[in-house]
């Protein structure tokens, strides 16, 4: 597992798939990275539970927000040029979907995140896949690259319970409370629109280093 905390060389990027603000990050981080160049360190962590620790609730709750957020998710899909499907299974309990994802991690290294949560972030946000499905999880991971069997396997062992507990914890530790939330350093950008403010901050950084 990585470290809880990190200087001010590297994004992480926390999320949960059933969050379509954070897909919309996700697909730009890609351009994040190589603009600032900074790593990109992907975190799971269970959303509904970071919920509960700082007394949050989903946006999709208010009747209004929720009609709301169709149209504004549509906007940024265009803004960006990214394919976007409000799920028909929305909200999803994505416990087992982040389960397999440190589970992945657990198994192939950091370097297996970001390529398996691409792969549920598109089968849930374009091809309305219900990820929670054991069956769905162990072929995404497949398709990604990665032994689907023993991560469909390592679902509900403990120390894939306790690896995603951790990773919740610590957001929450670290200020989060909501999806998707990135740090660089001890700095939160919460939202998938605080993106170009992330890449403000790193220039400000960067300038004052040079000073």
């Amino acid at each position: 597992m990585s470290n809880t905390t990190s200087g001010n060389d590297t994004i992480d990027f926390y999320f949960d798939i059933g969050s379509p603000y954070a897909y919309m990050a996700a697909t730009q981080l890609e351009g994040v990275a190589q603009r600032t160049g900074m790593a990109v360190r992907w975190k799971p962590f269970l959303l509904g539970a970071v919920f509960k620790a700082v007394g949050n609730t989903m946006p999709a709750q208010i009747q209004a927000k929720a009609r709301w957020m169709f149209s504004d998710l549509t906007m940024w899909s265009e803004h960006y040029g990214v394919p976007f499907k409000l799920s028909s299974r929305f909200p999803l309990n994505t416990l087992k979907t982040q389960r397999a994802l440190v589970a992945a991690q657990r198994i192939a290294g950091d370097a297996a995140v970001a390529p398996f949560a691409r792969a549920l972030f598109h089968a849930y946000w374009v091809d309305d896949l219900d990820v929670s499905e054991p069956a769905v999880i162990e072929e995404l991971a497949g398709k990604a690259g990665l032994d689907g069997a023993a991560i469909a396997a390592a679902l509900d062992a403990p120390e894939t319970k306790d690896a995603l507990r951790a990773l919740t914890e610590e957001a929450v530790a670290r200020g989060a409370f909501g999806a998707p939330a990135l740090f660089v350093g001890g700095q939160l950008f919460w939202g998938n629109d605080r993106l170009p403010l992330l890449e403000a901050h790193v220039r400000r950084i960067r300038e004052g280093e040079k000073r």
